[in-house]
Order: structure tokens, then sequence, then C-alpha cells
């Protein structure tokens, strides 16, 4: 064989060397996805299981501060309290879903939720408080739940002016 046979068969078997390199990232990165997806979906899973054991353990005093309008101080910081937990889980989970790390069927139930939960006692007044503190696109997003559902004027949105914010 020639020198210039033994380069061709080299450059052949570099080339070989690179596809399959290629096919394996692939695969690393296509299961790194995968893992990623499920460590996003466990942790919302725990977080929700918290918040559940959370309402469990305080049933009484919470069917209390979301039916009722007139509440004592401690009370209302409890209720604050729990509108902000709902909140924070709102906003992870809109923002898996818009990642593409949910089902849709999964987020679709989890709107009707947070649908009904916006009418509950002192929400709107929460909202209102603290809306700005969120990413822009989930407070329009709760912003615009609120108008849809008549607990909010469109004008009157979470987000008034956010100090150093830029457009």
């Amino acid at each position: 064989m020639s020198l210039e046979q033994y380069v061709m068969i080299a450059e052949l078997v570099a080339s070989l060397g690179v596809i399959v390199s290629i096919v394996y990232l692939a695969v690393q990165v296509r299961q790194a996805a995968r893992v990623n997806s499920a460590n996003a979906r466990h942790a919302i899973s725990q977080f929700a299981l918290d918040f559940t054991m959370f309402k469990a353990e305080h049933a009484d005093r919470l069917e209390r501060v979301l039916e009722s309008a007139e509440l004592g101080p401690g009370d209302a910081t409890f209720r604050w309290w729990n509108h902000m937990m709902v909140v924070l889980h709102a906003e992870t989970y809109f923002h898996h879903y818009e990642l593409g790390l949910m089902p849709k069927k999964h987020w679709a139930g989890y709107v009707r939720y947070v649908r009904g939960y916006l009418s509950t006692p002192g929400m709107t007044e929460f909202w209102q408080d603290v809306g700005a503190a969120f990413s822009r696109d989930f407070a329009d997003w709760i912003d615009g739940l609120m108008v849809e559902e008549g607990l909010m004027e469109g004008a009157a949105t979470s987000r008034g002016t956010v100090p150093g914010e830029v457009e």
C-alpha cells in the first residue's frame, strides 16, 4: 500500500470516530434532558407535597383564613403567607410549563386550580401588593387571569412602575 492509501484509511477512521462521537453526544444530551425533566417534576412534586402537608396540619386555621374577610393580625399574616406559598408554587409550575417540562394536561388542571384560588379572600390585595416582584411573564399571566375572572380592572394590574426595571 502506498502512503496515500494509508492517509485515506486514516481519514476514513477519523471521520468514523467523529460520527460515533457525535452520536454518543446526542444520546448523552437526550438522556440529560430526560433526567433534568424528571428532576424538575420531582422538585415541584416535593413542593406540592410539602404544601399539602402544611395544609393538612393547619386545616382548621386555613379554612378560617380562606373564607373570612375579617381577621385578626395573626390570621391575616397566616393568610398572606399562604397566598405567597400558592403564588410561588404557581410561578414554578408556570415556568416549568413554559420550558416544556410539564405535559399540557397537567398544566390545564393546574390553571383551573389557580383560577379558583384567585378569588379567595385577600388574594387580589395580596397580588396587587407583591405581584410586581414576580417575573414579568408570570405576573402578566396572573394579571390576565384576574382580569378575566373580574377580580381586577385591566388598568389596575400588579405591575406598576418597578424601580430600576428596564422595559
